[in-house]
Order: C-alpha cells, then sequence, then structure tokens
C-alpha cells in the first residue's frame, strides 16, 4: 500500500493528463502505473523521470528487450516486487519467453550471491 495519496488518473489535467496519456500509449497499457500516479502530484517531477524513462528506453546501442531484462535481473537483485512484476509483464509483451525470463533470474541469482561472497572474503579483482 502507498504511503502517499495516488493521483487518480481521473484527477489528471493538463501536462499530468498528457503524460499520462504518453505513458499509456507508449507502453501500450490500458492504465497509469502507479510509480506515475504517485509522482502525478508534482508535474515537474513526472515529467523528469517519464523524460529520462523514455529517453533511456527509447534510444541508444541496446535494442528494448535486453535493457529491460537488464532491468529485470536489478529489479530482483534489489528485491523490489514492484519491479520485477513491472519488467516481467513488459518482457512478456515483447514476446520473452519464461525460460528466457527463468535464465536471466538465475543470473542475477547467481551474480548477486557471488558478489556477496567476495564482497564478504576482501577479495580484489586480479585484472
Amino acid at each position: 500500500m502507498a504511503i502517499i495519496r495516488l493521483m487518480q488518473e481521473s484527477q489528471a489535467t493538463g501536462k499530468v493528463k498528457e503524460i499520462f496519456d504518453e505513458i499509456k500509449n507508449t507502453l501500450g497499457i490500458p492504465f497509469v502505473p502507479t510509480l506515475f500516479l504517485a509522482l502525478g502530484q508534482k508535474p515537474d517531477q513526472l515529467e523528469a523521470v517519464w523524460a529520462q524513462i523514455k529517453g533511456l528506453f527509447g534510444a541508444g546501442t541496446l535494442d528494448v528487450r535486453t535493457k529491460t531484462l537488464a532491468a529485470l535481473a536489478v529489479a530482483a537483485a534489489l528485491r523490489s516486487a514492484y519491479f520485477v512484476t513491472i519488467h516481467a509483464a513488459a518482457l512478456k509483451r515483447l514476446g520473452v519467453t519464461d525460460e528466457e525470463i527463468a535464465e536471466i533470474l538465475e543470473v542475477a541469482s547467481l551474480t548477486t550471491g557471488l558478489n556477496t561472497l567476495v564482497s564478504g572474503l576482501g577479495l580484489e579483482p586480479e585484472l
């Protein structure tokens, strides 16, 4: 449950409504994700966060599929149920299989565990 009041999509006007509509159109979903509803109370912050997400996922050397796989792995490593759910759903819309999702989560799990181990042991890279 959110600890702040979320803006209801039906209450959005002006810049916030425009951004909400763009988010739904860009993501190809019929709703505004909770993150953006929370930011709806602060239009400038909403605009800045959406611009950063849109800019990163909309351009660059890596494709959206690869970026979203990386985002899922990070979300899993950080134990963010919110973003694991969001990124897994996005990956499904992109045609990523259950096997691919499971494999990236296995990579995240192994890497997280190994990072804990080498950090705890105080190991330095030999390169």
